[in-house]
């Protein structure tokens, strides 16, 4: 078991959690086992790896992981995850697959999930605990917020800004220098020719704004 790296436990059993293990497992990253809300899953096994607790062993101090992960898609479940990691006073581990391109000129915050085959080019910036998923371009000089989601194959070209908490859905594209705003959902496919306000969801070629968005709720 390598000791480059801290023992990790991560919090979520949903699909999102496959990727994630992969990705450390790859990283050669030790893995205590997992955490999940569900009380009736202590003890229970998931990817062969054990179900340690809820999120309330983080309160106890006994636990024999240094660091973690969060699998969790929905974005204000991440950022409600990584709050109680931090009281805990537990670091959020950024798990890069070890097949993506990250320019050693990016910035990636704490926590980030990068998937494999992405790619995050020069002078870019990817907030705590967003999510840049298979395949995805985030191209030079780009800003992604804490907790947003770049979905699989979507593209972000140059200079674009991504609000936190938002979501760009899969293979949508977002021209160059296009802001977007906070908790906004962009659809899939969607082809992104202007700036986007918060709190909106927008879809189509050229994505258009058709309903509002919640500031709260799974995305």
């Amino acid at each position: 078991m390598s000791r480059e790296f801290p023992s990790v436990v991560i919090y979520g059993t949903a699909d999102h959690a496959k990727t994630v293990l992969e990705i450390l497992s790859l990283r050669e990253i030790p893995v205590a086992g997992f955490l999940d809300p569900d009380p009736l899953k202590r003890n229970d096994k998931f990817l062969s790896r054990p179900i340690l607790g809820t999120e309330l062993l983080l309160s106890t101090g006994e636990f024999n992981f240094e660091a973690g992960v969060i699998a969790v898609a929905d974005s204000f479940g991440r950022s409600r995850v990584a709050q109680l990691f931090k009281s805990a006073n537990v670091p959020l581990l950024s798990a890069v697959h070890p097949t993506a391109v990250v320019s050693p000129s990016a910035r990636l915050g704490s926590g980030c999930v990068v998937c494999a085959g992405a790619v995050v080019g020069p002078g870019a910036v990817i907030g705590d605990n967003a999510i840049v998923h298979t395949r995805a371009v985030v191209e030079q000089d780009v800003q992604v917020g804490q907790f947003a989601h770049v979905a699989t194959g979507a593209v972000l070209c140059p200079g674009v800004q991504i609000g936190e908490h938002t979501w760009i859905g899969a293979h949508a594209t977002v021209l160059e220098g296009r802001r977007i705003g906070q908790s906004t959902m962009v659809g899939a496919a969607a082809a992104v020719v202007t700036d986007l306000p918060d709190h909106v969801l927008a879809l189509g070629v050229p994505a258009l704004v058709v309903d509002s968005w919640p500031e709260r709720g799974k995305l």
